[in-house]
């Protein structure tokens, strides 16, 4: 979104940054303005859309670091991202709530080209997850 990029470098250059960082905005529906929720200044848990989008983060901050040539470059948008192990109990509770319908959840699936954690590659990580399960639910929900 143009108006959101526009808002993002607006602000990091307001305050000098330099670097790999998340800027989240969301849509006030009260006056339609983009409120900026989140500066985050740190490798997380999106940045592994940058490559099916179409920009590789790693590479990019490396060659930087490294004094090479860094072109410029613009994800595609529309490439989902998802966190399978927290999206589905969030999308059982809007279905049963009637805030999202079954259509509308598949549709957002057809979009989703990476997953967060889960990888054919090295599947540890998202064993090491279903794992903690039992203990991430025990620790949010239960104490």
């Amino acid at each position: 979104m143009p108006e959101v990029e526009e808002l993002s470098l607006k602000f990091l250059r307001a305050i000098d940054f330099y670097g790999l960082v998340e800027v989240e905005f969301k849509q006030d529906p009260r006056d339609n303005q983009f409120k900026l929720l989140d500066v985050n200044a740190r490798t997380w848990g999106f940045h592994s859309l940058g490559a099916p989008a179409g920009v590789d983060f790693p590479h990019i901050l490396f060659a930087d670091q490294m004094g090479e040539a860094v072109p410029r470059c613009k994800g595609r948008s529309g490439i989902g991202w998802l966190r399978l192990i927290t999206d589905l109990p969030t999308a059982a509770s809007d279905l049963w709530g009637g805030h999202l319908t079954a259509s509308s959840y598949l549709k957002t699936l057809r979009s989703t080209r990476i997953e967060s954690v889960f990888s054919v590659v090295d599947p540890l990580p998202s064993l090491a997850e279903i794992l903690m399960l039992p203990y991430l639910v025990t620790k949010k929900y239960i104490l």
